[in-house]
C-alpha cells in the first residue's frame, strides 16, 4: 500500500506540481496574506521541515566510508553536480535575458534551483537504468553534505554579480535549519529505526518518508504561488521566462554528459550513476531554501524546475538501451568477433 502510494505521487509529480500552481494561484488571489504573514512564515518552516526530515531518513549517509575507492566517478559527479551548474544558468540567464526581461532576483532563483543537492530520486532512476547504484547511493549523501558549505556559497557569489544584497549568514543560517538539523535528526531516526524494526521492518516503512517528502514538496509549490499569486498576475512572465533556461539546462546537461563520459572512457553503469545525480535536482530544498530565508520570487523557478526534470529524466531512463549499445559499442564488437572466430 505504501509503495503504491510513493510509487503514485512520484509518477504523477508533475501533474500535481501543475495543480499545485494553479491551487496556490487562485487561493492568492482571494485572500490577503499581509496580516498574516508571521503565520505564513511559520506554516513554511512547518511544511519544510515535514519535506526535508523525511528525506533525511531515508539518505544512507554510512555509504560515504566506500567513497574514497570510487574517488574518480565521485569526482565527476560533484564538479558536475556543484560546480558547473550554476555556473551555466549564469550563462543561460543571460542569454535569457537578451530575448526576455530577467529579474536579478529570477536569474538567482534559476542557479538556487541547479547548485542545490541532487534528489534521491537519482538512485531510483539508476537502478531503472542498470547503473551503479552504489556509486549513486554515495552522491546523493555526498551531495547534501556538501551542500552545507556549497549552496551559500554560490548564491553569495551570484547575488553579488547580480548587485543583490543578500547575508551571508542569513543563508547559511537557512542552510543549516533547512538541511543540516533535519539531516542529524534523520541520521539518527534511522539508526534507531534499524535498531528497533531491523533491515526488513525499516525497508517497509521507506515509502512511508518519500511519500511525506512528495506531499511537503506539493505544498510548498502551492504555497509558493498562493503568496507571489497577485505579482504573477501583474507579471506573468516572471514564471514563462524561465521556461527556456530550464529546458536548455536539462538538454545541454544531459548531451554533454553523454557524450564527455563515453570520451573519457567511464563505464556505463557509472555514467548513469553520474548524470541522473548530476542533471537531476532536489527542487523542494532549493524552495525550501528560498521559503525559509524569505526569498519567495526566489522559488518560482525551483517550483516550475519539476516539469521539466521528470519529463527529461524520464526520457533518458527510456534510451537506456540506445545508450548503453552507444558505451558499450566496442564491447560488443569484440564479442561479435570472439563468437566468430569459435565458429
Amino acid at each position: 500500500m505504501l509503495q503504491k502510494l510513493r510509487m503514485h505521487l512520484d509518477k504523477f509529480l508533475p501533474v500535481y506540481v501543475v495543480l499545485g500552481m494553479f491551487l496556490g494561484y487562485l487561493i492568492g488571489m482571494h485572500i490577503n496574506i499581509g496580516p498574516h504573514k508571521e503565520a505564513f512564515k511559520l506554516l513554511n518552516l512547518v511544511v519544510v521541515i515535514s519535506m526535508i526530515y523525511p528525506m533525511m531518513i531515508n539518505l544512507r549517509v554510512d555509504e560515504l566510508k566506500n567513497s574514497v575507492r570510487l574517488w574518480k566517478p565521485i569526482s565527476i559527479a560533484l564538479i558536475m553536480g556543484l560546480v558547473v551548474p550554476p555556473l551555466l544558468m549564469y550563462i543561460l540567464a543571460k542569454f535569457t535575458g537578451l530575448f526576455f526581461t530577467m529579474s536579478p532576483q529570477l536569474s538567482l532563483g534559476l542557479i538556487l534551483a541547479v547548485v542545490v543537492p541532487c534528489s534521491s530520486m537519482a538512485i531510483a532512476y539508476t537502478g531503472f537504468t542498470d547503473g551503479n547504484l552504489e556509486l549513486a547511493t554515495i552522491l546523493v549523501a555526498l551531495s547534501f553534505t556538501l551542500a552545507i558549505g556549497v549552496v551559500p556559497l554560490w548564491l553569495k557569489v551570484f547575488a553579488s554579480a547580480y548587485h543583490l544584497n543578500i547575508s551571508a549568514w542569513l543563508l547559511v543560517k537557512t542552510i543549516l535549519i533547512v538541511v543540516f538539523i533535519p539531516l542529524g535528526a534523520g541520521i539518527l531516526t534511522r539508526y534507531l529505526l534499524l535498531k528497533k524494526l531491523g533491515t526488513e521492518g525499516f525497508a517497509k516503512l521507506k515509502p512511508l518518508f518519500s511519500s511525506i517528502s512528495l506531499l511537503g514538496m506539493y505544498a510548498i509549490v502551492t504555497l509558493i504561488f498562493m503568496e507571489k499569486a497577485k505579482l504573477i498576475a501583474s507579471k506573468p512572465s516572471v514564471v514563462l521566462v524561465v521556461f527556456l533556461p530550464l529546458l536548455l539546462y536539462y538538454i545541454i546537461g544531459i548531451a554533454f554528459l553523454t557524450f564527455f563520459n563515453k570520451f573519457i572512457k567511464v563505464p556505463y553503469k557509472d555514467h548513469m550513476a553520474i548524470t541522473f545525480t548530476s542533471i537531476g535536482k532536489n527542487e523542494g530544498t532549493a524552495m525550501a531554501i528560498a521559503m525559509a530565508a524569505g526569498m519567495g520570487v526566489m522559488a518560482i523557478p525551483a517550483a516550475v524546475t519539476p516539469i521539466f526534470q521528470i519529463a527529461m529524466l524520464v526520457s533518458y531512463v527510456k534510451m537506456a538501451k540506445i545508450i548503453r549499445r552507444y558505451y558499450e559499442y566496442r564491447k560488443l564488437e569484440r564479442l561479435e568477433e570472439e563468437e566468430l572466430e569459435e565458429d
